[in-house]
């Protein structure tokens, strides 16, 4: 039934262009459905990515920790670590290796 008919202040819907609430209401279940997950992964990608949030016209949205994905809808909880070395690498822990990357080591050299 289209309420809009009845209340003439209401916004004319337009073809093309989906309503806010509706939007807002899908982001934030599948928020919810992501909360349990460690990483994520972009479609049916194998490339586990960092779940993290962003917001997005006032509403916390669930992203990778790289950005590499646009749409939040496309993400899909999967098991096991992150191993997306764009994900590792902003990760703040100095006592885990990157796979792939040399260990250098910074200790001061003695004489």
């Amino acid at each position: 039934m289209d309420n809009s008919a009845s209340d003439p202040s209401a916004p004319t819907p337009s073809p093309g262009r989906p309503n806010a609430e509706h939007l807002v209401a899908v982001l934030t279940r599948h928020r919810a459905d992501l909360a349990g997950a460690t990483g994520v992964t972009i479609g049916s990608g194998e490339i586990v990515h960092a779940l993290t949030t962003h917001m997005w016209a006032g509403v916390s949205v669930p992203a990778t920790g790289c950005h590499a994905a646009v749409d939040p809808l496309r993400l899909r909880a999967a098991p096991g670590g992150v191993n997306c070395r764009r994900c590792l690498s902003r990760t703040d822990r100095a006592d885990t290796a990157i796979p792939g990357q040399t260990l250098l080591d910074l200790s001061p050299s003695r004489p």
